[in-house]
């Protein structure tokens, strides 16, 4: 009922306002404050005569043209206008709207609005604080285009409706720690000191789109009823979104982190993009639970990639064109969605690990590129499907032991330093035209189908005696050179 009256009585005063404004009146009324917000063609359009245009809805302060809201900060006094802000919006008669406002801080921590009406500070000037602790909202909360020059506080907000922040500017920090939204959260564009968000949920999802912080972003335990999108923002400290739950999608496309990311034991139940990522940093996604795939396609990564643990189902985890600059390790993943995928993929620095791996559908690192300071170890891995490694250079050593492969392995045209090669294989393999340039040994591979060696070159000789290879054996052209030619 309350926000029914609420409602209806702004109406009232709006339109009073609106047809007395500029005509002569029997009845003696406060002068309307003379203030008038225009809007850009970005910002949302108001809901005053003009579709362009919004004015203030609240009476002038003294003799001045202008509310308390609206006039210079140094003209008026901070305890004075933070009271009649509160007293402005705890009434239902007056409209809690204050458009391109100014004002020294803004303090609403504690406050509980049982009126669905919004809460509207677009295009707002603070020059210190935005407290909104402890806070209870039922309507929408608008801070769009908001310029805060300190910090703003959101501990244990709690608001049902909307909340939108869009090009929110913040000076210092931005905390949302413990904070429930009952519905989206939109803070696109926005730009802070540092962004502290830890057990906060956002019932509806989240947008943190095209934003810049200088500093951290820290989710750690957040929890995501909808779509969480950091896509193209640009971070210059750390990530942490350790132990998140996201119902749905995850994107983190296009996103520069100057630091690290901390994904460890985070849940995504709808896909995770991480496409044009750069991380200057290291990538922990331990333990990391992944519904729907991840598409990591053109991502470049500066330090460790620790995926140790992870567990990916119903979608293909694809790395490639992707650059590693340190170590990979995919030790005791599980990938069970259609590929665990590296093609074209550079590994300059440190091993690419796959240590009792399993993957049920394939594995394919067709035209990778692993530097001299890069050996591939595959150790007790299963696969379900295939592996396809044709037109990969190895720059040092690719060891497989105890490797089961369900289907085929082509190894074609490959360039590997050592090989060390102990792959069940229920295919084929095809190893034609590929160039070992130091060992190679073949110990405890069993290959159930036809195996091809047509033209490889060995330069050592390599060891086949402990192979079986169970069908027909093509080695046309198949060469040994030794060192100095002998």
């Amino acid at each position: 009922m309350a926000t029914k009256v609420k409602s209806d009585v702004r109406d009232i005063v709006t339109t009073y306002l609106r047809d007395n404004d500029e005509r002569s009146s029997d009845v003696e009324r406060p002068a309307r404050c003379a203030y008038k917000h225009v809007f850009d063609a970005d910002d949302e359009t108001g809901a005053d005569e003009s579709p362009s245009v919004w004015r203030c809805p609240h009476p002038a302060s003294g003799a001045a043209d202008r509310c308390l809201f609206h006039r210079p900060v140094g003209e008026t006094r901070p305890a004075a206008v933070t009271e009649a802000l509160r007293e402005t919006i705890a009434d239902p008669e007056r409209p809690s709207a204050f458009v391109g406002g100014s004002f020294e801080r803004i303090d609403l921590a504690g406050l509980t609005l049982a009126d669905d009406a919004p809460l509207d500070f677009r295009g707002a000037m603070v020059k210190g604080d935005i407290d909104l602790r402890d806070a209870a909202l039922e309507g929408p909360l608008r801070l769009d285009r908001v310029s805060v020059g300190g910090a703003v506080c959101m501990q244990r907000l709690d608001a049902l409706a909307t909340v939108t922040c869009r090009s929110l500017q913040v000076g210092d920090r931005w905390v949302l720690c413990e904070s429930r939204f009952g519905e989206r959260f939109d803070a696109t564009g926005f730009s802070a000191g540092a962004v502290v968000a830890t057990e906060a949920r956002f019932e509806g999802g989240a947008t943190f789109r095209k934003g810049v912080v200088d500093d951290d972003v820290s989710v750690a335990e957040a929890q995501f009823g909808g779509p969480a999108w950091f896509s193209h923002t640009r971070l210059g400290g750390r990530l942490d979104l350790g132990n998140v739950a996201c119902d749905r999608r995850l994107s983190l496309a296009h996103c520069r982190v100057r630091e690290n990311i901390v994904a460890a034991s985070a849940t995504v139940d709808d896909g995770l993009s991480l496409e044009h990522l750069t991380v200057d940093g290291e990538l922990d996604a331990t333990r990391l639970t992944v519904d729907g795939g991840i598409d990591a396609t053109s991502a470049g990564f500066g330090g460790r990639v620790d995926c140790t643990g992870l567990t990916a189902r119903d979608g293909t985890v694809d790395f490639t064109h992707s650059a590693f600059d340190g170590p990979v390790s995919f030790d005791n993943a599980t990938v069970e969605g259609r590929a665990l995928r590296f093609r074209s993929a550079r590994f300059e620095s440190g091993a690419a690990s796959f240590v009792r791996a399993t993957v049920t559908g394939g594995l394919d690192l067709s035209d990778a590129v692993c530097s001299a300071d890069s050996p591939v170890r595959v150790v007790e891995t299963t696969v379900g499907g295939s592996v396809v490694c044709d037109h990969a250079r190895f720059g040092d050593e690719v060891f497989c032991s105890g490797v089961r492969v369900a289907r085929d392995v082509d190894f074609s045209d490959c360039t590997v330093g050592s090989l060390v090669f102990g792959v069940e294989i229920e295919g084929r393999l095809d190893f034609a035209y590929t160039h070992v340039t130091d060992a190679a040994a073949f110990g405890d591979t069993v290959v159930r189908g036809p195996a091809r060696f047509t033209s490889a070159r060995f330069d050592a000789d390599p060891t086949l005696t402990e192979a079986t290879l169970g069908d027909t054996v093509a080695a046309y052209d198949m060469s040994v050179e030794h060192a100095g030619g002998q």
